[in-house]
């Protein structure tokens, strides 16, 4: 895997001096309400944007949905909103195909420089060191099948998991 892997915390003091970049990914759920991790803060950076389009009907977080914003309120030039479901019928598999539509879209419009909060986390229904691991390969499998595109991976998470995803990210460099 060609990009590097960093981390930030859940925490806008800590994004407005981060690295920025091309986009931000957050996953959205059907039935978590208010927003959390995040999605949550970046949807109080953007002022109730996220929840307004979900109160309009343009995004519902059903598996497979994106919604992509433009925006200058935080580093990153796009955010990148995932739909990953109901939050009782996530699985691997969900994880998986919430991971590589976000991959394929990022290569869509040319993201090479992006942050991600990992689907399921915000929730703690997948254990940090589980989700960086299966990123690594799903990023993996798209550079054999597309070449490499991706320059920086910034993930985005609690305080507690910086450890997990250090190691993880750690180990995947080396390889």
């Amino acid at each position: 895997m060609s990009a590097q892997i960093s981390f930030l915390p859940i925490d806008l003091g800590r994004w407005d001096n981060g690295p920025g970049g091309d986009a931000m990914v957050v996953p959205i759920w059907t039935d978590v309400r208010p927003l959390r991790g995040a999605a949550g803060l970046l949807d109080w950076r953007l002022c109730g944007r996220l929840s307004q389009v979900i109160r309009e009907g343009r995004l519902a977080g059903t598996p497979g949905e994106k919604l992509l914003l433009v925006t200058n309120r935080v580093r990153w030039r796009r955010v990148l909103a995932i739909g990953l479901g109901d939050s009782q019928e996530f699985s691997s598999d969900s994880f998986r195909g919430a991971v590589d539509c976000s991959l394929q879209a990022l290569r869509g419009i040319g993201a090479s420089k992006v942050a991600m909060a990992l689907p399921g986390r915000d929730i703690d229904l997948v254990r940090p060191e589980d989700a960086v691991r299966q990123l690594v390969d799903a990023i993996a499998n798209s550079e054999q099948e597309n070449g490499p595109w991706l320059d920086s991976l910034v993930l985005i998470d609690t305080p507690a998991a910086s450890k997990a995803i250090g190691d993880v990210a750690r180990a995947a460099a080396a390889t």
